[in-house]
């Protein structure tokens, strides 16, 4: 087992932008304020990321950017912090037009496109070069993936790389089972990963963990380290495994009928907008997380980095899971795709 310590400096410099609890979080929506006079058109966007947040950020910035090019016939307004329910609900309010996209992670990119969900798996990339490569190699079909749902996929952004939290120590595979961990049922390519290394899991809603992991009876998660931070889930856990087992992508996502229902001038005005501020975001998220991390060490978490052997373990527990899931949650098609994209990007010097 290995511990680090860091100063506080960086905790607060973290969560300064941070909002002090979630459950506050979830009940602002900032932007729900009526429409002025002159707006024509209003955008309904909904996400489970908390008010202050870099990914609420780029939301409003967008609001501002739309608005002002748009001289106000267009209006912006977004609902955060999970304010509309979980990912799969905000999904539901956009097929029944009461909303008209939002940004989403895993959980409601795949009842969009089950597709998607082959980006989760278990160490299938080993670093974010290797994520931009596939990503930007098979955005095509992505995209094409999403317009034949009735969508449009207006850009990639991130959560990050998934790592578990646990309230016990854990040093080997069987340490691990000794835990009780969150199923989020929108999420079955991790739901698959820890039913292969025999967790015990519990199901919890997306907006409701923090409360079960205050409550019970979940006691570990698995989450990127920004969220973790944003959302408040780091205050139950005492311990981070130094294992990066996943990458959590995002998206945001508009529904392509109401889209094509603005003018032409008002649809490229949106293209902008995410084109402009959806690029950095990345490069943000990614710097988060290295913050998120220094934060958790000085606020008393402790990290712990596996052995070699307890690792190859877990890898070779959960590598089945490409080839079992294919054609269930995503098609053979894809797994070759993602493979191949992978291979050139490794065999290039």
């Amino acid at each position: 087992m290995k511990t680090f310590a860091l100063t506080r400096a960086w905790w607060a410099s973290l969560l300064i932008a941070v909002p002090a609890v979630f459950c506050l979080a979830s009940r602002t929506a900032p932007g729900a304020e009526p429409a002025p006079t002159g707006a024509q058109f209003t955008i309904k966007l909904a996400a489970v990321a908390p008010e202050g947040t870099s990914w609420s950020d780029t939301g409003l910035n967008f609001r501002k950017y739309v608005e002002e090019k748009t001289g106000g016939k267009v209006r912006v307004v977004w609902y955060l912090g999970g304010i509309m329910g979980d990912e799969p609900d905000v999904f539901l309010k956009i097929r029944l037009g009461y909303l008209q996209g939002g940004g989403f992670t895993i959980g409601g990119l795949a009842k969009m496109v089950p597709e998607t969900q082959i980006l989760g798996l278990p160490f299938l990339f080993r670093d974010y070069d290797e994520i931009d490569f596939v990503l930007n190699k098979l955005n095509p079909r992505f995209q094409k993936l999403f317009e034949e749902q009735g969508f449009i996929l207006s850009g990639w952004l991130e959560a990050g790389r998934l790592y578990w939290f646990t309230q016990k120590p854990v040093e080997t595979i069987n340490d691990f089972k000794n835990s009780k961990f969150w199923a989020w049922k929108s999420d079955p390519i991790n739901i698959e990963t820890q039913q292969a290394l025999g967790f015990q899991l519990f199901p919890a809603a997306f907006p409701k963990l923090f409360d079960a992991l205050q409550t019970g009876p979940i006691d570990a998660i698995y989450s990127p380290l920004y969220a973790a931070a944003a959302l408040q889930w780091y205050t139950t856990e005492k311990y981070l495994i130094d294992l990066p087992f996943s990458y959590a992508p995002a998206a945001i996502v508009m529904d392509k009928k109401f889209l094509s229902s603005l003018r032409p001038q008002f649809q490229e005005v949106i293209k902008e907008a995410w084109n402009l501020y959806l690029p950095p975001l990345k490069k943000i998220i990614r710097a988060d997380n290295e913050k998120a991390l220094q934060g958790f060490i000085s606020h008393g978490m402790k990290v712990i980095k596996l052995d070699e052997e307890t690792v190859q373990a877990i890898k070779k527990k959960t590598y089945p899971i490409y080839q079992e899931q294919a054609d269930k949650l995503y098609p053979t098609w894809l797994l070759t795709g993602v493979l191949s994209a992978l291979n050139e990007y490794r065999r290039t010097p």
